[in-house]
């Protein structure tokens, strides 16, 4: 059933019987609210709100006795279907990624104990061991800084300036000097960082829905090796190394399995099609909010490795 747009708040009751669910996707530049009708001794009925949505679906119920749900609906197209396995068979996929680049280098392991002073205004760090660092490479790219204590923000930093090509101590970074900011530490070679975060809603996926994962990747093209990662709800995915390649086309397909269990192609696998590797089966609740993560991880100094672009394409 489908609700159309309103320029003023549009209510729509609907029974849902008991121990049946009800789904509901929104898209529109307005969120819509959802309400359940509930009563207390010696009390009116009133409704609680239950969820938002905003460009997402999710399912609601079952309840123990028969319950309406309010749909408060405002300049969004609705569509709600209700059954023991409801499907939203015209709400279009949801999609979520990034396409702003993400570059990481790493210094060599001996840049560690660091302190900072200014270079020209902004914050150089220093150690007593090379960075191992060309500026061919690094230069324009990030490293990854982490603040143990002060003002300093954890995240990527642009190295605008190096004191010499990997034998040399320093590395200055984009981020204006000023004191406090406390003691700073550098991910080094080998360290994996992610470079991408997002969260896919609750019951995006429905109860049987899925997703399909693209990101592209730039890569130092060496024989050293660069390894590839993918998390959703904290379990691996992709767990791909690359050597002597400059690029990378990921596509992983994962399939929801009645919201408490996904399957996806091979860790080892960065496509589709035949692979030596056995399909990954993760536990994860899909009905509640969870984490989808990339990350990068250079074995050795002076590698890049550039996260291009990336989209998850959810179905419901």
């Amino acid at each position: 059933m489908n609700i159309q747009p309103s320029l003023t708040t549009n209510d729509v009751d609907v029974t849902l019987p008991a121990n049946q669910l009800i789904s509901i996707g929104s898209i529109g530049n307005q969120p819509t609210t959802v309400q359940l009708q509930t009563a207390y001794p010696g009390q009116a009925w009133i409704y609680t709100t239950i969820g938002s949505l905003f460009n997402s679906a999710q399912t609601f119920g079952p309840y123990g006795e028969d319950r309406v749900i309010r749909i408060s609906n405002r300049n969004a197209q609705v569509e709600y279907s209700v059954g023991t396995a409801p499907q939203l068979r015209s709400f279009p996929p949801l999609v979520i990624g990034s396409l702003a680049p993400v570059s990481l280098v790493q210094p060599a392991a001996t840049f560690t104990t660091l302190t900072y002073d200014t270079n020209a205004g902004e914050v150089r760090l220093n150690s007593a061991g090379a960075h191992g660092l060309t500026a061919a490479v690094a230069v324009g790219q990030d490293i990854y800084v982490t603040w143990a204590t002060g003002t300093g923000v954890n995240g990527f930093y642009e190295v605008t300036a190096l004191d010499a090509d990997t034998t040399g101590v320093a590395i200055t970074i984009d981020l204006t000097y000023v004191t406090g900011l406390g003691t700073p530490t550098a991910a080094v070679a080998n360290t994996a960082v992610t470079v991408a975060s997002v969260t896919v809603p609750g019951w995006a996926m429905g109860t049987g829905g899925g997703m399909e994962i693209d990101a592209l990747f730039t890569l130092t093209n060496n024989a050293t090796v660069k390894t590839l990662g993918m998390t959703y709800g904290g379990g691996t995915l992709l767990s791909a190394a690359a050597a002597s390649n400059a690029s990378a086309c990921v596509q992983k397909l994962m399939c929801n399995r009645g919201g408490s269990q996904v399957v996806s192609n091979s860790a080892s696998a960065v496509g589709h099609g035949l692979s030596t590797g056995a399909n990954v089966f993760l536990s994860v609740d899909t009905t509640v909010d969870q984490t989808f993560a990339i990350t990068v991880q250079p074995a050795t100094a002076n590698n890049l490795m550039r996260l291009e672009a990336f989209k998850l394409h959810i179905n419901f």
